[in-house]
């Protein structure tokens, strides 16, 4: 929540909360904040799932953090002696009994963990304290050794991996925190998650020695000098494990000091970039990812992105344990599309061709000295990559085929899939091959081929009859495994746990992966802005003639004159920054190339890059870079134009408050390719699962919600606090058809009318003048 909001909250007494349980909320919230937090208690402590709606810049997050901590901090101790309480009694005295006797154990084990979190916080001070002399502790000399090439015992098949012991210390704290009540927190990003963190600090109820763990991959947490060296992060998973075990001529101690970093961990509030640096210090460093990993099971609110949740190789990796938790997904309008992601796995053709030859070439190297079984099933992965590779390569057209279709087309019906898949895991091929291709140079990147192979093999291994193969042909040809009804194995997952809260600014039941059998609630809150603040409109018409962004209509020559013109007028009439929002870079690039230098109406002009190559027409900078660039210019000119798309990286999680957007305007509708297999795959799924139960998604509600939440995430980067104010368009004649209003976000809806271009321009011109906005 931002200060103004907070400030805004106290000096308005008709939005003030009445006298009630605020929930340690920093500042006095308003009404419909109170309501939120309170559905946020209930659905924690009866169980079940929440469903929370509120606009971006109500104070979302903090909304949903102070509930969660207070609940915790009042009820944590009851629910263990709950947990410790047979569900079954005889008497009503011997129940009194068994209650009474569970209540002691649990206060016994709460004593324990509080006795333990003292010490680990102990440790942690004395990791940096003081010598006798004064100077700080000597750290031990931690030598990273040059890599040197892997010896051929390494490299067989035949050399195992085994698991470290468990440790008396790990013993311990396992005992003592064994099925520790956790909330998981979730949202998309890291710098999401440090912004969670920050909240958290400004409770004014969180519970005592409340231990907060972020959680990461390799990639963001390792300290290792190895890192610069890593091609990815598989590759650096492959590093790191070679450094622990000193194998390969490499050596990396930092994992020595995961307690230690543990220690640390449970006892501060880092987020991820303080985590790292806290590992590269010269005293009290260590290893952070396996730090946190060792912390996890201690920690209070464990804060994760989606993907680490979502994906079951992740989750048993990190050991995140869901069984009786509180899960919080913020920002869950992503979760399907995460789900989705986490579950779909692509194999391009020049994978398929490198597999083939590093397999060749390793086979030749190291046949003769296998078992008999691993010989076989190397043979039998060799053959397979290679009709994996003659099979992309004689595609002619597109196509979506069922696992079983797939397999016989393939001609692979025969192999025994899963024993392949478990060849892979326990002999770490993969990692064995990239190796043995670095170290004998076959070709520049091919060593992550048998990766993209064994990453397939796994899919199918579980896969059901929904799930569908996408077979793209070309000289890029590829074949992508898509996981359907992925969210129904993730629905699995949410039963266990205790209390599920999805939040968002727009969310509807039927398109998140919720369990029908258990209780739900629901809330829907309304903005806390003054309508005075707002103004939006649907621009249907240019004179007489309908706007119409379909991208068959876009770029005729009188939809480009009268967009030029539009975008031209907004902006000249704008004071501060004005952001326009485009359904496509393509589409952004044609505008762009319409236009005549880097300004807009007298005012810089800047635009969203392309990451995926080439440049949409604005400089050459990133993102990030070019959101700075562009608030630069805001600042010292009191005006500037910026050009995004809709559904890119300025689309969602940028705050553009106060004078960075006065005005946002989408242009079209951004509907997803209409063409794309995986697309049709899904909603020909949804369509048949809408005929089997009533009411559920449909295939086109699927397709329509995807774009209006684009929309909806482009409109709220303008509204950030309650004291801020924007403008908002919408401008294709399609906003005025009553099925895509009913899309829009509740609060745009009850202010928004349609109407011409020009009378826009008109109530624009009179709300930028209009003392309200410029005077507050």
């Amino acid at each position: 929540m931002e200060p103004a909001m907070a400030a805004a909250a106290t000096r308005d007494p008709e939005v003030r909360a009445s006298e009630q349980d605020t929930f340690g909320f920093p500042h006095l919230p308003y009404q419909c904040q109170m309501q939120f937090m309170a559905c946020v208690y209930e659905t924690l402590d009866l169980g079940g799932i929440g469903i929370l709606e509120s606009p971006t810049g109500t104070g979302k997050t903090l909304s949903l953090l102070c509930p969660s901590l207070a609940w915790l901090r009042r009820r944590e101790l009851s629910i263990l002696a709950e947990e410790l309480t047979p569900a079954d009694q005889e008497s009503d005295l011997w129940a009194q009994h068994i209650r009474t006797q569970a209540q002691l154990s649990a206060e016994r084990v709460w004593e324990r963990r509080r006795e333990w979190r003292e010490q680990r916080k102990s440790r942690a001070r004395r990791s940096v304290a003081l010598t006798s002399s004064g100077t700080q502790q000597q750290s031990k000399r931690r030598h990273v050794q040059p890599p040197v090439a892997e010896s051929q015992e390494n490299l067989s098949l035949e050399a195992l991996y085994l698991e470290p012991p468990v440790t008396r210390t790990q013993q311990h704290s396992e005992e003592a925190f064994q099925q520790k009540l956790q909330i998981i927190f979730c949202s998309r990003t890291h710098s999401q998650l440090a912004q969670v963190l920050r909240e958290i600090k400004t409770s004014q109820e969180v519970p005592e020695n409340l231990a907060v763990v972020t959680l990461g991959a390799r990639q963001s947490l390792c300290v290792h000098a190895l890192k610069s060296r890593a091609k990815g992060g598989q590759h650096l998973n492959d590093l790191c494990r070679l450094a622990t075990e000193r194998r390969a001529g490499l050596v990396c101690d930092l994992k020595k000091s995961a307690e230690a970093m543990a220690d640390v961990f449970l006892s501060q509030m880092m987020d991820i970039e303080a985590m790292a640096e806290r590992g590269r210090a010269p005293v009290g460093g260590g290893c952070p990812y396996y730090g946190s990993r060792r912390a996890l099971q201690e920690a209070d609110v464990v804060l994760v992105p989606y993907a680490s949740l979502v994906s079951a190789e992740t989750r048993r990796k990190l050991g995140l344990r869901t069984e009786g938790n509180v899960l919080i997904f913020d920002e869950a309008h992503n979760l399907l599309e995460a789900i989705g992601e986490s579950n779909s796995v692509t194999v391009t053709l020049q994978q398929a061709k490198c597999s083939v030859e590093d397999l060749e070439a390793y086979g030749q190297h190291y046949e003769a000295r296998l078992s008999p079984k691993n010989a076989l099933q190397l043979r039998q992965l060799r053959q397979l990559s290679l009709q994996l590779h003659r099979y992309m390569g004689a595609l002619e057209k597109p196509c979506a085929l069922t696992v079983g279709a797939f397999l016989v087309a393939l001609g692979a019906d025969h192999f025994d899939l899963p024993s392949l898949a478990d060849f892979l895991l326990h002999t770490e091929l993969p990692r064995k091959v990239r190796h043995f291709a670095e170290r004998f140079a076959l070709k520049p990147g091919t060593s992550s081929s048998v990766y993209a192979i064994s990453d397939l093999l796994k899919a199918l291994q579980f896969s059901s009859t929904e799930d569908r193969i996408i077979c793209e042909p070309g000289t890029e040809a590829s074949l992508r495994y898509l996981s359907l009804d992925a969210e129904a194995r993730f629905r699995e997952i949410l039963v266990a746990a205790r209390a599920v809260l999805f939040a968002g600014g727009t969310l509807e039941a039927r398109e998140l992966p919720v369990d029908v059998t258990r209780p739900l609630r629901s809330f829907s809150g309304p903005h806390v802005v003054p309508s005075s603040h707002i103004l939006v409109r649907y621009v249907t018409h240019a004179g007489t003639q309908p706007l119409d962004f379909r991208k068959d209509q876009r770029s005729c020559d009188q939809t480009l004159a009268q967009l030029r013109l539009i975008l031209t007028k907004a902006a000249s009439a704008t004071h501060g920054g004005a952001v326009f929002f485009f359904p496509s870079y393509e589409y952004l690039s044609v505008i762009a190339q319409t236009l005549d230098g880097s300004r807009l109406a007298g005012r810089r002009l800047f635009m969203e890059q392309n990451r995926r190559g080439g440049q949409s027409g604005g400089v050459k900078n990133d993102a990030a870079t070019t959101l700075q660039s562009f608030a630069s210019a805001v600042r010292e000119d009191g005006s500037a134009v910026l050009f995004a798309v809709s559904g890119a990286s300025l689309s969602e999680g940028i705050d553009f408050k106060d004078d960075l957007c006065r005005l946002v305007a989408v242009i079209g509708l951004p509907y997803p390719n209409a063409s794309d297999l995986a697309m049709l795959e899904k909603m020909r799924f949804l369509d048949a699962c809408a005929k089997r139960e009533q009411g559920s998604l449909t295939g086109r509600d699927y397709y329509t919600g995807k774009c209006m939440k684009a929309v909806n995430q482009c409109v709220g980067r303008s509204i950030r606090h309650a004291k801020d104010w924007s403008a908002i368009l919408l401008l294709d004649h399609r906003y005025g058809q009553p099925q895509i209003q009913q899309k829009i976000a509740g609060w745009l809806r009850t202010e928004a009318t349609a109407g011409t271009f020009e009378t826009a321009m008109c109530e624009l011109k009179r709300f930028m003048d209009s003392s309200c906005p410029s005077s507050q």
